[in-house]
């Protein structure tokens, strides 16, 4: 099931940590394998970006109906 792999690194308060390894344990797994569960559930219906600017990637990042005009940003930004 899995292929290759790569360790990383995750920030998350003891609550959190806790309750996954309540849930691991409660389901039989690692606290790995649930959150490699719970990102591909996350990440089920989104298609890759493609690109080699990052900022592309964060295109649409927001929440739903999040909407800024012409020169919005840079009326806030710079002050213009």
């Amino acid at each position: 099931m899995i292929g290759r792999v790569k360790t990383i690194s995750v920030t998350i308060d003891e609550h959190l940590d806790n309750a996954a390894m309540l849930e691991a344990r409660r389901l039989g797994i690692s606290k790995s394998a649930l959150i490699r569960r719970g990102l591909l559930h996350m990440l089920q219906d989104s298609e890759p970006v493609a690109t080699d600017d990052p900022w592309t990637a964060l295109a649409g990042f927001g929440p739903e109906g999040l909407s800024v005009g012409p020169g919005e940003i840079d009326d806030i930004v710079y002050g213009t």
